[in-house]
């Protein structure tokens, strides 16, 4: 038996030749009966562009990156592939089997640089580490939207390396017909769990949803529906020590369901408020009303938040005092001028039209200490509905026309009031480019559900605004005036002399456009300026700065006529 096995084995070392047994494959590629150079340079052809194909390392969720085998050290000798399938002179014995049994299919040979592509795989580890991040709930008008949590993880390099090598060896064996889409490779990770899962946050998801549906508010002689919409305003999702939970602000629900309120009331009370009458602020009444009371809403609305529809509660009419007493606004000292702005515009009816609006909505804004005053929200949409018409406004660099154009003046002459009044600065955005009619740096525009101007009052004392136009005529200029009624609570608020440097010049262009506006060029330049507050006798300084972009000088032109087409000729 063994001389037999001897004798076969000798047998097939001498049958193996330069030509590849009759019946072998490679990854669906067939090279029976080939040479050894047409064997490789078949494979070659056929599964190169797979085998040099780019992959996809991935981790966790939204966690991967594109690879290419090269960088990785990765690649298929071709030749030592043929003769893995049979061809050429061996004494390996698992070769000469094939030879014998006139061939089959056949692995790729996978060359790998190992120090290449571990090297590789440490210049990912940035790719593939990160915090954990908690699974999280918020809003979308009343229905509760869910963001998964994100795992913590971190690159284990050596392990991922031999993955890749293993993720590549197995994709080179696909067959040629099937290596369509790259072939991905996973990451070894050490992964870390936030402190909120999807598995806790999913109660917390039908806690809330539960909450957000409508609830009848009854009394003896009414009743009316408190919206799933109203309960969303004041719903928040907080994680406390690592654990998630809603909350409903219940006493700011009662406060904003005049929905609820008012068609409940037997006697509709009001809050005190303060107003300009004739040039000077004036303290307005609160009233004492009669409907449901707030301690009372608050706790019965508590017990049914969470059962399911439909839900009521039973309330008594009872005495509401005003939440913002006379007194409460008298206390807020209002009764002088504290700041004071004015800018200037030319004659052109969308100024008066846009500026007038604007002013109307800033008109007696009441901004009580803490408070946050916002343009966008004094003025309200500024749209065609609102009566806002067309007018010009930056864009990029130039001039178009758009509704509600010219209202950045607004927001300068505000936030200049604003600024002597001692107000601190919320939001405001200088122009991009400068314009001569306001002070350097020191303006500001906006930009409909973009740009705000907002400043809060931080002094202890109330704020009223007032706003108005002189209109401009075609024989002069009007102006826009805000002035700012509070207590001086500053011994002085003043800004120091801006200071220009860095001077930049625009470019000379032409513009075809139908809705060209010619514009003369200005010089671009840095700012820097302080605003000095002093109180108690103590100094503050504030720095500003801004970078102004230069104005192109932009002419408009006609687009050239196309030339007449010449008639075709008459047939003879």
């Amino acid at each position: 038996m063994l001389a037999l096995v001897a004798v076969s084995y000798l047998v097939a070392h001498f049958m193996a030749t330069d030509t590849v047994p009759r019946n072998a494959t490679v990854s669906g590629v067939a090279i029976g009966g080939m040479s050894i150079d047409e064997a490789t340079q078949t494979l070659t052809d056929q599964l190169s562009p797979g085998d040099q194909a780019s992959f996809v390392l991935v981790g966790e969720r939204n966690q991967s990156v594109e690879l290419s085998p090269a960088d990785a050290g990765l690649s298929v000798d071709y030749q030592a592939t043929v003769f893995k399938a049979g061809a050429g002179s061996t004494w390996d014995p698992r070769i000469l089997v094939r030879v014998i049994t006139g061939g089959g299919r056949t692995s790729p040979v996978v060359q790998a640089d190992k120090p290449l592509l571990t090297s590789m795989i440490e210049g990912l580890e940035q790719d593939f580490t990160r915090d954990p991040a908690n699974a999280a709930l918020s809003l979308d008008a009343a229905t509760v939207q869910t963001e998964s949590m994100l795992r913590g993880t971190a690159l284990n390099v050596d392990a991922t390396a031999s993955a890749v090598l293993k993720a590549y060896q197995q994709a080179t064996q696909r067959p040629v017909d099937a290596r369509d889409e790259a072939f991905e490779a996973q990451a070894d990770l050490t992964v870390t769990d936030p402190d909120v899962t999807d598995e806790d946050a999913a109660p917390i998801a039908e806690q809330a949803t539960a909450a957000l549906l409508p609830v009848t508010v009854r009394t003896p002689e009414a009743e009316a529906e408190l919206p799933a919409e109203r309960i969303a305003e004041v719903m928040t999702f907080r994680v406390t020590d690592g654990e998630l939970a809603m909350e409903i602000d219940y006493p700011t629900l009662y406060d904003n369901a005049t929905e609820v309120r008012e068609p409940l009331s037997t006697v509709l009370g009001k809050d005190a408020t303060v107003e300009l009458q004739a040039g000077q602020p004036t303290v307005v009444d609160s009233v004492d009303g009669r409907g449901i009371g707030k301690d009372e809403f608050v706790a019965e609305l508590t017990e049914v938040i969470e059962d399911p529809a439909p839900r009521a509660i039973d309330l008594e009419i009872v005495d509401v005092p005003a939440a913002f007493t006379t007194e409460d606004a008298e206390n807020l000292g209002i009764k002088e001028v504290i700041g004071e702005f004015t800018t200037y515009y030319p004659y052109d009816s969308y100024h008066n039209t846009n500026l007038g609006l604007a002013a109307a909505g800033i008109n007696n804004e009441l901004v009580k200490p803490g408070e946050t005053f916002s343009l966008a929200k004094a003025t309200g949409p500024r749209n065609e509905s609102t009566g806002y018409v067309p007018g010009g406004v930056l864009v990029g660099d130039h001039i178009e026309y758009a509704v509600g154009g010219g209202v950045s003046q607004s927001a300068t002459t505000t936030y200049n009031a604003a600024f002597f009044a001692g107000m601190t600065d919320v939001e405001h955005h200088p122009h991009t480019e400068y314009f001569s009619q306001y002070p350097p740096g020191r303006e500001a525009t906006v930009y409909e559900g973009v740009l705000d101007l907002q400043f809060r009052n931080d002094t202890p004392y109330g704020v009223l605004m007032e706003a108005f136009i002189d209109p401009a005529t075609p024989e002069g200029r009007g102006s826009l005036t805000v002035r700012v009624w509070s207590t001086q609570y500053f011994d002085s608020v003043t800004a120091s002399d801006p200071v220009l440097s860095n001077y930049t010049s625009g470019q000379d262009k032409v513009s075809t456009s139908p809705s060209c506006v010619a514009q003369s060029p200005a010089q671009g330049f840095d700012v820097n300026y302080q605003r000095i507050l002093v109180l108690d006798g103590q100094t503050t300084t504030e720095d500003y700065f801004w970078r102004y972009s230069p104005i192109n000088r932009i002419q408009c032109k006609q687009p050239e006529p196309k030339p007449a087409e010449s008639p075709s000729p008459s047939p003879s």
